[in-house]
């Protein structure tokens, strides 16, 4: 089992986006953008947030990789990345897996996530 050093290096990643979602608006982002990819002028009309600050908000998120943007000329569209979401599914199941608890435990099982 990770320790020290060595585990705060590998939750440094998963931290910042649970981090990212931790905030209303920001989770607001990501839960419209997880319906269809926008581009910022809709974003802003949709979510009623100040440009300046959903343009915090979105820089936020893609620095913890749950937002990507494509330019097409000066538009800009923003989308979440599917793979982040998935990752961050993962992370919560196996932090919150029964399995965690300790040996002695015999009660809990490991949920299968097949469906």
């Amino acid at each position: 089992m990770l320790s020290g050093p060595l585990l705060r290096k590998k939750l440094d990643a998963p931290a910042r986006k649970f981090r990212a979602l931790g905030n209303l608006s920001r989770l607001s982002i990501v839960y419209t953008l997880a319906g269809e990819p926008m581009e910022f002028g809709r974003l802003v009309h949709r979510l009623k947030l100040p440009p300046s600050l959903l343009s915090h908000h979105l820089k936020q998120l893609m620095g913890a990789g749950l937002v990507t943007k494509t330019k097409f000329g000066t538009l800009a569209t923003y989308y979440v990345g599917k793979d982040a979401v998935k990752e961050v599914d993962t992370l919560l199941r196996k932090f919150l897996s029964p399995s965690r608890e300790s040996n002695s435990d015999q009660r809990f099982t490991k949920p299968s996530l097949d469906h």
